[in-house]
């Protein structure tokens, strides 16, 4: 999947709550979708950060997932044995995971623990 088409289906499934003027003013249209959640955009009880998300992400099933490198990559990779924990991950920048089917997504940002890492998954 193209970075492009990524962007779009990431904030038509994880951010359908947040308004168009919100996703307007908050989320720049080069990336940083997680900026729904750093502005808060959506309710707490909605997403995980921090050790949380580190934690839900290892639990999380990936077989049926793919990342993209967000600074590197035009197009999502299939996720790898290698890339399957959170600690992992941690040697990108800036790195957007989502499950095949977009029930979930995990995000390591460039600003390290001040913003991040989040993870969301759908009911």
């Amino acid at each position: 999947m193209e970075k492009k088409e990524l962007y779009k289906k990431w904030l038509n499934t994880f951010a359908s709550d947040v308004s168009a003027s919100d996703l307007k003013k908050y989320v720049p249209s080069t990336g940083f979708i997680w900026h729904i959640f750093s502005w808060e955009l959506l309710a707490e009880h909605q997403y995980l950060k921090g050790d949380e998300a580190r934690k839900a992400y290892d639990k999380e099933n990936k077989k049926e997932a793919m990342y993209i490198d967000w600074f590197e990559d035009d197009e999502t990779k299939d996720i790898t044995w290698e890339l399957s924990s959170a600690k992992a991950l941690d040697k990108f920048v800036e790195v957007y995971v989502v499950a095949k089917d977009f029930s979930w997504t995990y995000i390591k940002t460039h600003e390290g623990n001040h913003c991040g890492p989040y993870f969301m998954k759908l009911k």
